[in-house]
């Protein structure tokens, strides 16, 4: 498994990298090779429907094997567990994925969250001070329902309901577009993962810098991860929260709930609606966990 776990490494990261290297491959191309037979750990062989130049380009970066394993070792020794689709620790809720799906993941903290409830929470990263409150409430009320919270960690909404979790002791998966130790400089992860109310689910390089591109992919994963997906602020058309929620509904992720409370913040919430969201509304009575079964009964306002 290991040297599996170093292919893909090797054919889908920049892992030791060096400037001479084609580019990484795609998670698409990977999957089909390794579903023609044409990639099985680190061999490679040639099969039908996988020409020349994909099978050199593929040697080409696999050529880096014994750098890529010394780079899996130093993530062995601060914490990190690589995992593959095939192991028996992967989320099995990512399957609603289908191809795309990530091939490996980097996990540090307490894999035992992914057996609680699960509310994935997302939000535009500009937000008045409204919303910004009632991501707070959200954070405090899934730490006393017991309800593990997942996010991307993002300033916003998230960085507010996970804040407020954080504050009330409650537990979260995170799914990061940032270096994992950037993250680890807050105290209160750093509490977090100390405690064992942290899992820290990474599906490129815990080291990889930020990107657009990283962002926007790992939101796919954040939503699979959740029972249940709440959008507290998103834009009509445009940014992450939107196109992550509206994924989700067009591939059935998760069951997407939005808050609307008429204002600027939650206009593309409202147009999610017609896109087969469900309208939520959080008052004294509101029991989250009720999102996990799908309760109608969050439609109150």
């Amino acid at each position: 498994m290991r040297e599996d776990a170093c292919a893909r490494l090797c054919l889908l990261t920049r892992a030791a990298w060096s400037e001479d290297l084609p580019r990484p491959m795609t998670r698409p191309a990977v999957r089909g090779m390794i579903a023609s037979g044409a990639l099985s750990a680190l061999v490679l062989r040639e099969v039908p429907g996988v020409g020349a130049p994909v099978l050199d380009r593929a040697a080409r970066l696999l050529s880096r094997a014994h750098g890529v394993y010394a780079l899996m070792q130093v993530y062995e020794a601060r914490g990190y567990s690589m995992l593959l689709p095939e192991d028996a620790g992967w989320p099995r809720a990512l399957g609603v994925l289908g191809g795309q799906m990530p091939l490996f993941l980097f996990a540090r903290g307490n894999p035992a969250l992914l057996d609680r409830p699960r509310i994935a929470v997302a939000g535009s990263r500009d937000i008045a001070h409204g919303t910004r409150g009632l991501a707070r409430e959200v954070g405090r009320r899934l730490a006393r329902e017991g309800i593990a919270l997942v996010c991307g960690g993002a300033r916003g909404v998230d960085a507010a309901v996970q804040e407020a979790l954080l504050a009330s002791r409650g537990a979260l998966i995170l799914v990061p577009a940032v270096p994992v130790e950037q993250l680890l400089a807050q105290r209160a992860l750093r509490r977090a993962l100390d405690e064992g109310r942290l899992l820290i689910l990474c599906e490129t390089l815990p080291d990889d810098p930020f990107s657009s591109e990283r962002a926007l992919a790992r939101n796919h994963t954040i939503y699979a991860l959740g029972d249940a997906a709440l959008v507290l602020a998103s834009r009509v058309g445009v940014g992450g929260s939107w196109r992550g929620a509206a994924d989700c509904l067009r591939g059935g992720f998760a069951p997407v709930y939005v808050a609307d409370d008429g204002g600027a913040d939650t206009a593309g919430n409202r147009a999610l609606l017609a896109h087969g969201a469900r309208r939520f509304a959080l008052t004294p009575e509101t029991r989250l966990g009720d999102l996990t079964t799908g309760g109608d009964q969050l439609t109150m306002l």
